[in-house]
């Protein structure tokens, strides 16, 4: 079977009615966004048609519900009203009602009686229940007295709150270490906030998510796998998705007991809690979820960060409901994106998403397993 280039290949028959809509990409061109990751949006863009059951891009529509967008990010509220966005059917992504809601931040309360938090901030109620030990801080001297108080139990991590990728973060030994790290050119922008936390010796990640088009509704759980870029850094390099038919309930009821379901539940009750309290609209959830121990042994398993917006393992999640849509029957697949540096030929049932540069990845997505 020959490799599919995204571009060419044809989506599978519509599905239920035709609707009046057209998708539209919307990309923050400010956004400093990678070629791979622009081609992986503007070929799910032409396979999203297919399963909404409308035509495909054409600027020209106009009227309530006739474009379906495919943003780059997560929407602030009054983006999504001016796209003519009313409810989570308009898009594939999400919308917050402040910008800090799609962040890191909202994953932790703010360190007590600390300054600078921004307009709408409220501390989730619960929310500690279902991520690390930490907080959110947006002053230098906050920071440090929060890493002080975690450093009582083992070492922590201070992160930028907008960063992908594991970038833009330390591990931090000691006051000594955490007083260095906020003082270096590193924490500069510290008043936009910072994330506090307890860093784990031994873990594993995985990633939880749901995801809706049209009528197409799936839940999956699955691993992250890395690779070396061209200058000897580690960065991602794809995800492995186990996808069932349904919400993240259907899925969680059929896992057994273990890691994965734990993982799974906990994304659950983040997902509750967040989206609850913002009242955040989002039709692709996606959530890093971190099982293991810290340095004295305790066990943790807590939401790293949540993505209300088209991501890494986008591409899986629409191969899936493609596959899905063809039959009926099957209730679950196992599907990837793989991005990679080498080079080397590509798996016969590849959908070729970017062919790769001097700078970029080569990225494809596939179904792996049917279930059967």
């Amino acid at each position: 079977m020959p490799v599919m280039l995204a571009t060419e290949a044809a989506p599978p028959p519509p599905v239920g009615p035709r609707l009046p809509r057209t998708v539209m990409p919307f990309i923050d061109h400010g956004g400093g966004h990678s070629t791979h990751e622009l081609a992986s949006l503007h070929a799910a863009s032409r396979r999203l048609p297919a399963l909404l059951g409308c035509a495909g891009d054409d600027a020209g529509a106009s009227g309530a519900g006739a474009r379906y967008w495919l943003p780059m990010r997560t929407l602030l509220r009054e983006e999504a009203e001016r796209l003519g966005i009313g409810d989570e059917g308009g898009l594939w992504g999400g919308v917050v009602p402040h910008a800090f809601v799609g962040t890191k931040l909202v994953s932790h309360p703010c360190w007590p009686g600390g300054s600078g938090v921004p307009a709408g901030w409220r501390d989730v109620p619960g929310i500690e229940a279902s991520t690390l030990p930490g907080w959110s801080v947006f002053t230098r001297a906050d920071a440090l007295a929060a890493c002080e108080a975690l450093l009582e139990g083992g070492p922590v991590r201070i992160k930028s709150p907008y960063a992908r990728g594991g970038n833009d973060q330390t591990v931090v030994d000691d006051a000594r270490a955490a007083r260095d790290w906020l003082q270096s050119a590193a924490a500069i922008g510290v008043e936009h906030g910072l994330v506090v936390e307890r860093d784990l010796a031994e873990a594993a990640t995985y990633g939880v998510g749901s995801a809706r088009v049209g009528e197409h509704a799936i839940a999956y759980h699955g691993t992250q796998r890395t690779v070396t870029d061209p200058h000897g850094k580690r960065v991602y390099g794809g995800s492995r998705l186990t996808v069932f038919r349904g919400d993240l309930a259907s899925l969680c009821a059929t896992l057994p007991p273990g890691e994965a379901r734990e993982a799974v539940c906990t994304a659950m009750q983040y997902d509750r809690a967040v989206r609850g309290a913002y009242r955040v609209l989002a039709s692709r959830c996606n959530y890093d979820v971190i099982v293991g121990h810290d340095r004295d042994g305790v066990r943790h398993c807590g939401v790293l960060e949540q993505s209300w917006r088209f991501g890494g393992a986008s591409m899986a999640e629409l191969l899936a409901m493609e596959r899905f849509a063809r039959d009926p029957d099957l209730r679950w697949v196992v599907a990837e994106t793989v991005e990679a540096y080498d080079r080397d030929a590509l798996p016969d049932d590849a959908v070729l998403v970017w062919p790769g540069d001097a700078e970029s990845p080569c990225k494809y997505a596939r179904v792996v397993d049917d279930g059967y």
